[in-house]
């Protein structure tokens, strides 16, 4: 059966996940602030949860319709196609609503009569007078933007960023899917020279040895998917076999410095439980001693800014150790995330690309900075 399937990701991160999934041979339908709509069948939705990197989930679409008020919605809901994913026994919460710019805004009275309305449509279609909710769960979700009211089945669960090896972090740490993007946008492949000068809990450095490895995201968790009623359990397996098919035998690595013993533990924890420990040396580090004999590499970071840690003039202390540190770096490429607006002129690097993303709530850029190709051996 073919589905409309959106993949909502961090606004600034679309197009990267539009070319994640071309990669993966599948049809890209539409590219909209905080989403990528496309189409595919049950296989299509467990390789989608496996293997992106930088989405945070993957939602079956219903159907859309407009809504001014309550009773719109209510025949909204009414007049949706549930039947064909939710079964008589099964449960269907509407687990998460959000409006932006719309006439309905309260989150509670929109998953209640969302959820009158599922009731009385399956109630029809089944042909039933009760509906026990004993079985698996089909979780709802609501957007509605400037009164559109889009519907949609959740086969993530737990966002696709939390990919399961994280058990323990420093502070303030970077976001799995965001650290995923920042490799992505380089041109970084195993064999070259890759460290993390303020790396925490390794995220960054983490992702890019799972890039590397070929092993997908997804490999080490479960997903709500795998309980619905209208995807086969054998769709997961195969598709879960086919990436362990793919994972890469390769012998690379890259490193990360910190100065704070116990976050380097949890680094090389989470590296270990993410089966990338061997690709990663960890070490404790203060950026002060930060030096590399390597004539070429990448700097991939994010270091810490006046939101995240720190005070102001600490923070100004660790960008003018950078610079200094940088400068001995003739021929190295640098990639950034900071909340600073003028990091160029702070670290006197002329990034060549800048680009504008929100990591949650908070306005950050990346900074990009590709230096000289290493000659050809």
């Amino acid at each position: 059966m073919k589905y409309e399937l959106i993949a909502p990701c961090l606004f600034g991160m679309e197009s990267t996940v539009s070319f994640e999934l071309k990669n993966l041979g599948i049809k890209v339908l539409k590219v909209s602030d905080g989403r990528v709509t496309f189409e595919g069948d049950e296989f299509t939705i467990a390789k989608a949860n496996l293997s992106l990197r930088t989405a945070e989930r993957v939602l079956v679409k219903v159907g859309e319709f407009k809504a001014y008020s309550f009773e719109d919605l209510y025949q909204g809901m009414l007049s949706l196609p549930f039947e064909k994913y939710i079964e008589k026994d099964s449960a269907f919460p509407v687990a998460k609503a959000k409006t932006i710019k719309s006439k309905l805004f309260s989150v509670p009275d929109i998953q209640s009569v969302a959820k009158k309305g599922v009731v009385e449509r399956l109630k029809l279609k089944h042909r039933v007078t009760e509906l026990p909710e004993t079985k698996e769960i089909h979780p709802i979700n609501i957007f509605i933007n400037k009164d559109v009211v889009e519907v949609t089945i959740d086969t993530t669960g737990p966002a696709l960023h939390k990919r399961g090896y994280r058990e323990k972090s420093g502070g303030a740490p970077i976001r799995e899917t965001l650290a995923a993007f920042m490799v992505m946008l380089t041109p970084w492949r195993p064999g070259r020279y890759l460290v993390d000068p303020m790396c925490g809990s390794g995220t960054i450095l983490i992702e890019a040895a799972l890039i590397g490895a070929n092993i997908m995201p997804g490999i080490n968790r479960n997903f709500t998917g795998e309980n619905l009623s209208f995807i086969p359990k054998r769709v997961w397996k195969e598709e879960r076999e086919e990436a362990l098919r793919l994972e890469n035998d390769v012998d690379f690595k890259i490193k990360g410095y910190d100065i704070d013993e116990e976050v380097i533990e949890i680094a090389k924890e989470n590296a270990e439980i993410a089966g990338v420990g061997h690709l990663i040396d960890f070490e404790v580090r203060d950026i002060k001693d930060f030096e590399e004999t390597e004539e070429y590499g990448f700097i991939i970071t994010n270091p810490p800014y006046g939101e995240r840690l720190g005070s102001e003039d600490e923070i100004n202390e660790i960008y003018n150790i950078l610079k200094e540190n940088f400068k001995k770096l003739k021929n190295w490429s640098y990639y950034i995330i900071t909340t600073m607006e003028d990091l160029e002129s702070t670290l006197e690097i002329p990034f060549q690309k800048n680009r504008k993303l929100y990591n949650g709530m908070l306005k950050s850029y990346y900074y990009q900075y590709l230096g000289p190709k290493p000659p050809k051996k």
